[in-house]
């Protein structure tokens, strides 16, 4: 016979051996005692459907149905599968360690109550499609790691690890759900939350927003209702106290409920809880009601303080919220003026044409954006003169086309801090206290020029120092100094690159009020420093006057005017900026 033939017949022999093992092995274990053998069959928990645990004073059963446990006995209730899932584990992990023939048990004094099985402490059945499999559990063995049980159908005792006996529930009770509330992943579209019978909100959701319906008409926070129930369905039940369906409510303070709370879509209600008084005999807890269920259990009192919040919290804080798609903004009152979007460029075209800075526009919506209700003022307004809406201060209409997206009324401030002002939606009755933001110190449309400029677009650059002043001029592509001191240490290069770092310079904008009053406080006087420069198209700017004042964190003072702006701004250059800007354009 040639080898090649030998292994053939090896892999086929060693092919039959390991299926005659892996079939012998699913159909049973050999359990090896002191006087003889038995056979164990293995528990598949998958196949499980129903779990019976009977103890000498109750019995308990769960039943698996869609996947899901539920409690049958004693009482019908949504069981822990967690815990069930936990017990079955360890029973299809279970293999014997020892096996105690039936002669030997017949042998003890006391046969099987010497194993501790006459009773037994508790009997398990499981069922399972193939029938029940039941489990006699006896006591510990004189190695108290192990304990003695028995399998219906087989004889003899068998003893193994006693790791299972941590998974059987001693009550009921443990094996219930503790979830105070489960929608099951069902979608509401109505909360409502009373107090002591009276309706603190009443939310539906339309779409995608959350209104208030009752006790008025308004804008809800969508984010804090759904917040709300999805914490509810996370609290734990701590006890369960009756599962009778009529109780005496007054004893438990739920006539009526201190707090009740409804979910449902249109006008199916999935649930309802009623929270009445803290518990006597457990002072950190409150007894709850699920209607759902029809049992009365406790919760921990902290983590029912959330329906206890007011209706104003459940209100929309948003003034706005997102403007998306904005193409125009108009700003009425003291200076006011009109941006509106051309392609994808920005400017301001009332009272004065100029290019806008993107960034400052988009500052200027997001600030209309998230501009957030400090105070619920009034909801039914019949005289504005009292907040000055009468006559407001400022207005600002944001508009997508021809559609008014916002239009938000300024009136005076809500005290002598000045730190709220009344201010209403055109669309809303109610008046509101907002925050003073930059928003509503936007006191010149200047405050949005762009002056980014190429430096290639840079034909003269004038500097002045104490009186003296060099002017630089660019011909045919050359710089050179065309008046005032010279100035040997001229680098062309190193000019275009500051002059660069200037045209891309940006710094928050503030209008000047008060000339002489930012010259003081800025010591304008005591640098005595100012910068011109003049571009041609198609630069943003024809001129910029720089005039440079002390530092400030790190920056320097600016006071800048662009073209015949009437009114001045207060900038910031960087220090590094202006240090560049003595060094490569001179003092004179």
């Amino acid at each position: 016979m040639n080898p090649r033939s030998n292994w053939i017949l090896f892999l086929i022999a060693f092919g039959l051996a390991a299926y005659v093992f892996l079939v012998d092995r699913r159909s049973g274990l050999t359990v090896r005692g002191g006087a003889g053998t038995s056979s164990f069959d293995p528990v598949d928990p998958a196949v499980v459907t129903a779990v019976e645990l009977i103890r000498s004073n109750s019995v308990m059963r769960v039943e698996r149905s869609d996947a899901t446990w539920r409690l049958t006995v004693p009482v019908a209730y949504p069981a822990q599968a967690a815990s069930v899932d936990r017990l079955l584990g360890e029973l299809g992990r279970l293999v014997p360690a020892g096996f105690i023939t039936a002669g030997q048990v017949a042998a003890q004094p006391d046969a099987l109550k010497a194993f501790g099985l006459e009773p037994p402490m508790a009997t398990l059945a499981l069922q399972t499609p193939q029938g029940p499999t039941i489990f006699r559990i006896g006591g510990l063995t004189p190695v108290q790691s192990r304990f003695y049980f028995q399998r219906v159908g087989s004889d003899g005792v068998y003893t193994a690890d006693a790791a299972l006996l941590a998974s059987l529930p001693t009550k009921a009770n443990d094996w219930r759900d503790r979830t105070l509330l489960d929608l099951g992943g069902r979608r509401f579209d109505r909360v409502t939350l009373s107090s002591r019978g009276r309706t603190v909100f009443e939310a539906i959701r339309d779409g995608t927003r959350w209104r208030l319906r009752q006790p008025l008409s308004a804008r809800a926070d969508g984010e804090r209702i759904e917040a709300l129930v999805a914490q509810m369905q996370h609290l734990r039940v701590t006890e369960f106290v009756s599962d009778a369906p009529v109780i005496d409510r007054s004893v438990y303070g739920l006539q009526p409920a201190e707090i009740e709370l409804a979910i449902g879509t249109g006008t199916n209600e999935w649930a309802r809880l009623q929270v009445g008084s803290i518990a006597t005999n457990a002072p950190g807890e409150r007894f709850v009601r699920r209607l759902s269920h029809t049992n009365l259990v406790r919760v921990a009192a902290e983590e029912l303080t959330v329906l206890e919040r007011s209706l104003e919290e459940f209100r929309d804080p948003h003034l706005f919220g997102p403007l998306d798609g904005v193409g125009s903004i108009e700003v009425r009152g003291s200076n006011a003026f009109t941006l509106a979007l051309t392609g994808t460029n920005w400017a301001v075209t009332q009272p004065r044409v100029f290019p806008a800075e993107p960034a400052a526009v988009d500052f200027l919506i997001s600030q209309l954006s998230t501009l957030e209700i400090a105070q619920f003022v009034d909801d039914v307004v019949p005289d504005l003169a009292p907040y000055g809406l009468d006559r407001p201060t400022r207005e600002f209409v944001a508009r997508r086309g021809t559609n008014v997206l916002a239009h938000l009324q300024v009136g005076r401030a809500t005290d002598a801090r000045g730190t709220l002002l009344y201010a209403r939606r055109l669309d809303e009755p109610g008046v509101y206290a907002i925050p003073r933001t930059v928003l509503f110190n936007l006191d010149s449309p200047g405050q949005l020029r762009s002056w980014r400029f190429d430096s290639n677009q840079v034909v003269q650059v004038t500097v002045t120092h104490e009186g003296r002043r060099r002017v630089f001029a660019r011909e045919a592509g050359n710089w050179k100094v065309s008046e005032g001191t010279p100035f040997a240490e001229l680098i062309p290069d190193a000019l275009d690159e500051v002059l660069f770092r200037l045209g891309t310079w940006d710094s928050m904008r503030y209008s000047v009020t008060d000339e002489a009053a930012l010259l003081k406080a800025g010591r304008f006087a005591e640098v005595s420093h100012e910068v011109e420069i003049r571009l041609q198209a198609p630069a943003p700017v024809r001129s910029m006057h720089l005039r440079f004042g002390g530092p400030i964190a790190g920056n320097r003072f600016v006071m800048a005017r662009f073209d015949d702006d009437p009114m001045a701004l207060r900038l910031e250059l960087p220090g590094a900026l202006y240090a560049d800007l003595i060094r490569f354009l001179g003092l004179p």
